[in-house]
């Protein structure tokens, strides 16, 4: 008997969230076994898992940006022209090909279009080599396009998309499985500068450990973008949020419409918050990184305010999570802090920027 063989998918994630969005995949779903994280350069992180179950449930993670369905992995991949022939051989005869037609033409039904199928390629090279990322993209195209199984053509528009990754000794080639409302999100109709991608947010909402009775704050929330994550990831007791911009609580409100409930917005000095002492059970806060939005000599003042503030506000054990591009004046107030014990760390790009990912714990 012929064994089966397990479906295999590609998680992508903002640059160092990774990990994250494993522990999401693991945490959340059965039958599932990891392969590994992958990082292209600055560009994406990658988590490479089976799962046995309905893949409409991938559909539901929030931390990842994207989702491929694998079609091949190619080994002792050699620097040299060589690679290239290996390419289009095994991308010639990959059986997952059919297996991820089937599974994105489930999720969208028509993906590729009747008759020739169209389908674009889209190739990305880590490390140097003899050949060119175009000269992969090249053999990756001839090979789709000479295969028996169907009847496909080059197309830019409406096209299954076939992705090549290629790290040094290795390859991945895979198909796209997802589309842009993935990482963007349909709540998002008013954004704000400096706002945070919603995978972001669902990453920092993931690491506060949330629980059916959390009082979940965000002292600066802008767009709302963090609550709104809180509100897709579980049941909560409240939802509370506050900005000093008058703007932005009006974008947040936006954002939020009618939905997610029960959910106060406030205009508030975040360093003075109308909170009982002790009454909230978890936080996560997208700090200004002194770019687009203050300075980093106001950092220097306004981080160690806030986390005493968060101190007063916040249980014991409660989880506090922060994302700062401000590294320096970051690390100097956690430092400073008697009341949180720093858990965990990520080094993260957003949008190309450095930033750093602190998960803290009251004491």
């Amino acid at each position: 008997m012929k064994r089966r063989t397990r479906p295999f998918y590609l998680a992508q994630t903002q640059p160092g969230f990774e990990a994250i969005a494993a522990d999401e995949i693991r945490s959340r779903l059965e039958d599932v076994t990891l392969r590994g994280t992958r990082t292209v350069a600055d560009k994406n992180g990658m988590v490479l898992f089976h799962y046995d179950g309905e893949p409409e449930d991938l559909m539901e993670l929030r931390t990842i940006e994207d989702l491929f369905y694998v079609v091949c992995t190619i080994d002792q991949l050699p620097p040299s022209y060589a690679a290239l022939r290996l390419i289009e051989e095994q991308a010639h005869s990959a059986g997952g090909l059919e297996a991820a037609l089937r599974t994105a033409r489930r999720l969208r039904p028509g993906r590729g279009g009747e008759g020739k199928l169209r389908y674009r390629v889209v190739a990305r090279q880590v490390g140097r080599s003899a050949y060119r990322r175009v000269d992969a993209q090249r053999a990756f195209e001839r090979a789709i396009a000479a295969r028996s199984d169907h009847r496909w053509r080059l197309a830019e528009e409406s096209a299954l998309e076939l992705w090549l990754t290629l790290f040094p000794g290795e390859a991945l080639l895979a198909m796209r499985l997802s589309d842009e409302q993935m990482r963007h999100r349909s709540y998002k109709v008013e954004h704000l500068p400096a706002s945070l991608r919603p995978t972001a947010a669902a990453a920092l909402v993931w690491l506060t450990q949330p629980n059916d009775d959390d009082l979940f704050l965000d002292p600066m929330c802008g767009a709302g973008t963090i609550l709104i994550e809180r509100a897709h990831a579980g049941r909560y007791r409240m939802l509370v949020g506050g900005d000093s911009d008058l703007h932005a609580l009006e974008v947040a409100r936006a954002n939020i419409g009618s939905r997610y409930k029960p959910i106060e917005l406030h205009e508030w000095d975040a360093r003075q918050l109308p909170l009982d002492a002790a009454s909230v059970t978890s936080a996560a806060i997208n700090l200004p990184f002194g770019r687009q939005i203050g300075t980093t000599d106001e950092n220097r003042s306004l981080y160690p305010a806030l986390l005493r503030e968060c101190a007063r506000v916040m249980q014991r054990h409660a989880r506090l999570v922060l994302l700062s591009g401000d590294e320096r004046n970051l690390t100097a107030a956690v430092r400073q802090s008697r009341h949180f014990q720093q858990r965990s760390t990520y080094n993260v790009q957003l949008l190309g920027r450095p930033a750093r990912l602190l998960v803290l714990e009251h004491q």
